[in-house]
């Protein structure tokens, strides 16, 4: 028998050891890993609570049991974004608030396609600049039948805060659907409102005759304001609500319906291009329509605060700017806009956007690119 050779035996213990550490590193791996299977299904669970009362909040409902599993992962993926992103808004400078609403089971590319038009043309573009360029110069409210948009730039004396639903001059926050009819919704909130000014009255006009009758927009596929603008002057008015019910869908013209003219205007006007003081003088007078990029996860799941980003200025939406104001103490200004995603959307369907950023002249978002409003 061979005499024991430390130098032999030293590789065997080596082995043995690791052979051990392997063995406990294991039993440790799957020992944790079982601890997070059983972290991941407590979370899963709560997370399909909170979907179930989501549902009942918002009264959603599925076709198939396929497609409930599918709308529950992208809840569940949005919900884990929204969390992340309000943990670490102090530290992004974000000064606002996501959450849950009416859309928190849609992709933002869902969500994109089903709630804003496609951006402007190059030649959209080109048209604003010689609209601007060429036909300067001021407007005469009383002259009835103008019909040209006229380049507006006034002076930096608006009052500190407007708001225009605390006068009456704003109706309840519609819902355009999955129909990228917003420019048809500013357009009627703007002629709702001057008719409040002017009258007193304030009565709910019909998204849908512009939808279906105005030729020089394009119903679903998208339009802008001033436009409609134009085409209620030239048709001598605009219908109720009640009267040319909303569908979300681009049907023929109810031709029967272009005299049925509840509110007519004499005109309108376009906002001096990329000045918010000229923007915030306009909306001391009434409320103006704008367009705006309504893009990414943040403006789809935004619920609360004052919206500072990220946008940029690929114009896509149509909006109201009803009013605007400034957080206590000497917080941010903010423009207060009416959207049109229904009232489960937002903080009550309106949204607070950053006013007055610096080296921004076009405004957050675009928001002082394409400002006009109806003369009466």
């Amino acid at each position: 028998m061979a005499a024991f050779s430390s130098k032999r035996s030293l590789p065997c213990v080596l082995l043995l050891l690791v052979v051990f550490l392997h063995g406990y590193s294991s039993a440790t791996a799957h020992r944790r890993a079982g601890d997070m299977g059983r972290g991941s299904t407590a979370a899963d669970s709560s997370m399909m609570e909170r979907f179930q009362r989501w549902k009942a909040a918002y009264n959603k409902s599925y076709a198939t049991a396929e497609e409930e599993r599918r709308r529950y992962r992208v809840y569940a993926r949005n919900m884990v974004y929204i969390e992340a992103t309000n943990a670490e808004a102090e530290a992004a400078g974000l000064t606002y608030q996501l959450g849950e609403t009416a859309y928190t089971d849609l992709t933002n590319q869902e969500f994109m396609a089903m709630y804003t038009a496609p951006p402007s043309s190059s030649q959209d573009d080109e048209d604003d600049v010689a609209v601007i360029t060429t036909r300067a110069g001021p407007v005469d409210a009383a002259a009835a039948g103008h019909r040209l948009p006229a380049y507006l730039n006034l002076s930096t004396a608006a009052p500190a805060s407007v708001d225009w639903r605390t006068s009456g001059a704003v109706t309840p926050v519609k819902n355009q659907g999955q129909c990228g009819s917003c420019w048809a919704f500013s357009t009627v909130a703007v002629v709702e409102g001057i008719y409040q000014i002017r009258t007193g009255k304030l009565e709910s006009l019909s998204e849908q005759e512009l939808v279906d009758c105005d030729t020089l927009d394009h119903g679903c596929d998208g339009g802008i304001s001033y436009r409609a603008l134009e085409w209620i002057t030239t048709n001598g008015g605009i219908t109720t609500e009640d009267d040319y019910p909303y569908t979300a869908t681009t049907d023929a013209c109810n031709k029967a319906k272009l005299s049925h003219n509840a509110v007519s205007i004499a005109g309108f006007r376009r906002v001096a291009t990329r000045s918010e003081a000229s923007l915030a003088n306009a909306v001391a007078g009434q409320p103006v329509a704008v367009s705006i990029e309504a893009g990414g996860d943040n403006f789809q799941h935004y619920t609360k605060g004052v919206y500072n980003g990220p946008c940029g200025t690929s114009l896509n939406h149509g909006v109201t700017v009803v009013g605007y104001g400034q957080e206590p103490d000497g917080g941010d200004r903010y423009w207060i806009i009416k959207n049109s995603w229904g009232a489960a959307w937002g903080d009550g369907g309106y949204i607070k956007m950053k006013k007055d950023v610096a080296g921004k002249p076009e405004g957050l978002c675009g928001i002082a690119i394409r400002p006009s409003y109806p003369l009466m």
